[in-house]
């Protein structure tokens, strides 16, 4: 029991850290409590994902092709693939920078090539109820600008990119009567 006293959880990825230790072994994030902000900024930043509208998932299977995984970045105009197994569990991650560095001027025959090969598997991903601090936390420390989110059975149902957090941050730190 007293162990469990001398446990510091980090607020942005929940690592457990020794009490004391800052900043977060993990992620790097300062556990020395924040300075005062103004009540609204705070409780911004503290909304579930879910208020962010995350866009619908567009998933394929980890056997589908590469031709096939850039048609549906192209087509639904998004900028990641999520890619699932076949009980629909989400395994990994193609995203726009996959087609730029992997795949563009390396790979002539698209078809012949499955986007298991190239996607990013296991991928980090956060609950819709998570807050929109831990998905911007994530971003800046792991440089990623897509996140997946999933249910309780790991499962695709949305994804969230920094434009859907920049734009929510800016609709709402906007101050009445700022012209901006």
């Amino acid at each position: 029991m007293e162990a469990a006293s001398q446990v510091a959880l980090c607020p942005a990825c929940g690592h457990a850290n020794m009490a004391g230790t800052d900043p977060c072994e993990e992620c790097g994030q300062s556990l020395v409590a924040p300075a005062e902000v103004e009540e609204g900024e705070s409780s911004i930043l503290l909304q579930p994902l879910l208020s962010l509208n995350p866009r619908l998932p567009e998933s394929v299977e980890r056997h589908t092709s590469l031709a096939e995984a850039i048609s549906r970045l192209k087509g639904r105009n998004v900028g990641c693939v999520l890619i699932t197994n076949p009980g629909g569990e989400l395994v990994g991650i193609f995203t726009e920078r996959d087609v730029l560095y992997r795949v563009a001027g390396l790979i002539e025959d698209l078809e012949a090539v499955p986007v298991e090969s190239l996607m990013t598997p296991g991928p980090t991903a956060l609950k819709p109820s998570d807050p929109v601090s831990r998905a911007l936390h994530m971003m800046a420390v792991h440089g990623f600008r897509h996140v997946p989110l999933v249910d309780e059975d790991w499962c695709p149902v949305g994804f969230i990119s920094l434009r859907d957090i920049l734009i929510f941050m800016e609709e709402n730190f906007t101050r009445p009567g700022d012209d901006r």
